[in-house]
Order: structure tokens, then sequence, then C-alpha cells
């Protein structure tokens, strides 16, 4: 029997332990510091147990305490690093879902030393995207081919029969996390040139695109694009973009709340505010000043504009007192997104991915290849981007498990070793890519 530790009991818990539990010499401890999510993510299976502790200060004792052969982290990016770091000096594997950072790379000599495998950027996007890409641009490669463009996409959306709100959006993850995105610096390569768009100035950059079957999105670029070049192995590559997916309207929404410093993290006191009487001081409002006038003119809208309306339904002109005594702008936008972007019972979301690639092929023509993934969640049931982010970890640390991939260090999956294998498991989950080619000379 194989022991599995998973740290945290949150949204994508639940595929990831039942599909740990499939494998009857596999047993499951889920830690969380709320239990009430246990029932849920275990759903009575008499080899998973729950375990209330605080992973934050007593991850050391946990791991004594449980005694797994290897830990999945499903907890906040920022537990990723020291929950890691506590693996590596108790002797066990890891598997997380998250990006590497510094302080994870940081890891790699000791674990190599130790002979420990850490298995990182395993989930949706990160995970799958990465998967799917180094195996396309490696059959490529191995096809005497060059790769002149890539491009990829990535959306967690509401299915179309669900978007029923001004926003177009709903959340299927954290909203601290949608926030965070909202501010990002954005690096792309762009006809062999460094384009850097800083402090979330890429959805000022954004454009439409159309995913075949799935209609016409909004795209902007997201974070760092550039590692991307030697994560893939593509070094003659001259422009690489990676971006995100909306449905139409999202960038000039979020623009309008950059300008407002609705993203800023300063502490302030809201004792006394309403939702409108904060939007006027944001927005230099005196005292008498129409806020709904003073918002407008502030951001330059007509009173029919689309934006304006957006901000007025999200509840930034309510004549209600903000639900906090302190805290910062970020933990407003959160609270109104918590309370206003929420999936109605039976309803759907929706994961898009594409890649497209400009290939010179060995024979000097050139094409373009299109992968594209679209993925639905289950009505009542685990969502599609909680199935996308939390099984992927779980296939990964059984493969580790298996012995089928035993590289010590930090790695990202673009190995042979964990894409081929996981791919091919997650296609028998219904998690698989199209693929189309068209010339283009």
């Amino acid at each position: 029997m194989k022991h599995v530790l998973v740290l945290g009991a949150g949204r994508v818990a639940g595929p990831c332990v039942q599909y740990l539990l499939r494998d009857p010499e596999v047993s499951v401890t889920v830690v969380d510091l709320n239990g009430d999510n246990f029932d849920r993510v275990l759903k009575g299976n008499p080899r998973g147990r729950g375990l209330v502790r605080d992973v934050a200060t007593e991850l050391p004792a946990i791991l004594v305490e449980v005694e797994p052969d290897i830990v999945i982290n499903l907890l906040p990016a920022a537990l990723m690093a020291p929950a890691a770091a506590a693996c590596v000096e108790a002797g066990i594997h890891y598997v997380n879902p998250s990006y590497i950072k510094d302080d994870m790379r940081a890891l790699d000599g000791k674990a190599k030393e130790k002979g420990l495998v850490l298995l990182c950027e395993l989930g949706l996007d990160p995970g799958i995207d990465h998967m799917s890409a180094a195996k396309t641009i490696h059959e490529i490669h191995q096809g005497g081919g060059k790769i002149r463009s890539f491009h990829s996409w990535c959306g967690a959306l509401p299915a179309r029969e669900a978007n029923d709100n001004p926003l177009g959006y709903k959340l299927s993850w954290a909203p601290s996390g949608l926030i965070g995105a909202s501010k990002r610096e954005a690096r792309i390569l762009q006809d062999g040139q460094v384009v850097i768009w800083p402090d979330g100035e890429t959805f000022r950059k954004a454009s439409l695109i159309e995913i075949a079957g799935c209609g016409w999105f909004e795209q902007y670029a997201n974070a760092d694009s550039l590692p991307y070049i030697e994560h893939y192995g593509m070094p003659e590559v001259k422009t690489v973009y990676r971006g995100t997916l909306r449905f139409p309207g999202w960038s000039e929404m979020i623009c309008a709340m950059q300008d407002l410093h609705l993203f800023d993290l300063d502490e302030r006191d809201f004792r006394g505010l309403t939702f409108a009487g904060l939007t006027g001081q944001l927005v230099g409002a005196a005292a008498g000043d129409d806020v709904d006038e003073a918002l407008r003119k502030f951001l330059g809208l007509a009173p029919y504009s689309s934006v304006y309306m957006k901000l007025r339904w999200l509840g930034l002109l309510d004549e209600r007192p903000i639900p906090m005594e302190k805290g910062s702008l970020r933990d407003v936008v959160s609270f109104l997104y918590g309370e206003k972007l929420v999936f109605a019972p039976g309803e759907r979301d929706l994961v898009v991915m594409e890649h497209r690639y400009v290939i010179e092929k060995a024979d000097g023509s050139v094409v373009e290849r299109r992968s594209t993934l679209v993925d639905y969640g289950i009505p009542d049931g685990d969502t599609s981007i909680a199935r996308t982010t939390g099984i992927p970890p779980a296939i990964g640390a059984l493969l580790i498990l298996r012995g089928g991939f035993n590289v010590p260090g930090v790695h990202a999956p673009v190995l042979p070793e964990v894409y081929e294998p996981a791919l091919k498991l997650l296609e028998e989950e219904g998690v698989r890519f199209i693929e189309s080619e068209r010339p283009l000379a």
C-alpha cells in the first residue's frame, strides 16, 4: 500500500483524491485547516481520511505523523516552496500544480542529492499546456521541422449557456488569483524582439481570436512567455506568446478598474463608507456631487457605456456599507467578485486551450498546426477547472510511485517520461486535444 498526503481540500482536491483512490493499492490523507470539505473530497472511501491541521506551521510534524510516500500540494502558491523544502528535509517525493519560482528551483540540488523527485507545474495551466506543447514540438523537431512561431492561449470560463452576467465571467477559482492577474507584467517575443507590458498594460493590447467550434474570444498576453523557449526546446523560434482567453469586453473593464486603482494593495480604513462613497473618494468627488456622474467623467465614459454599466452592476455605486473595517481595494473587489460572479446550481464551466505553431518543414513548406482542447464541467458535479487542474498531479504522483518517472530534482512536465503517459491517461478521462493543420506557403 502506497500512501499519498494531499495538502488542501479546496476546489481541485476532489478530482485529485478520487483519481488516486481508484488504485486499490493507494491510501490518501487530506490535510486542511477546515474539515468541512473532507466528505466532499473523500466521499466515504475507507482508504481516505481527513486531518485538520495548519500546514503553514505544522507540516514537518504532519509528515512524521502521516509518513507519506509522496505529497501533493494543492494549497496557494505561497505555500509551495516551503512545503517542498519540508518534504526534501523529510526525504519525501513531492508534486504540485504551481509555477516553479526561484525558491522552488533552489531545492533542485538537495533533491538530487537525496534522490527525490519534485514534479511541479502539473495542473491545467501550467501543466496540460506544457505537456501538449512539449510533445508536439519534440515531434516537429524529430521530423526535421523548425518552429517559426508559437502561440498558446487558455481560458477558464462559464459555458456559453451559463454566461448570463454583464461581466461575462464566473469564478471557478479563487478571486485573489483573478485579481492578482489584473496587474501582472507580461513579456513576449515578437519577431525576435522582447516586448514587455508592465503592471497590467497587457489588457490595453487585447484583441479578438476565433477558436474553431467555440466562437470568438478576447485574448491578452499572460505573464512571462520567454522561459518557454528553453523549457520547450525551441531555440530557433522568433515569436512566442502565451495568452489568456475571456469573453469580449473583459479587458476594457479591467483597464477602467486599473484607472480607479481598484487592484492596489495599500491598507485603507473603510469604516463608515459605502461602496458608492469609496468610489466617490477614488474619483475625487466632492460632498454632494453625483458619484455616478463623477465616475463617468473620471473615466471618460458616456451614460450608455457598457463599462460604466458593468461597474454599476458589480456594486461599486451601491449605497450599502462596505462589510469590512480595514483592508485594501483588492479586498473590496474580491468581495464583490465573490458575491456576483457565482455559478448557479446545474451550470457548467468551460476550459478552452489552443496552441498554434507556424512550422517550417524539412521540405521547405510552411504550415500552421493547431492543437485545441475544449472541456466542460459536469452539472452539479466537478468543474472542468477542478478536473483539469486536480487530475494531472494525481497522475504525476502515481507515475512516481509506480517507478514510471524517477529522475531526481525539480521538474516541469516537459520530459517524454512524464507527458507521454500523462496525456494518454488524460485522454481516458475525456481531456484530449484536436489537431489540425493548414498550409501557409
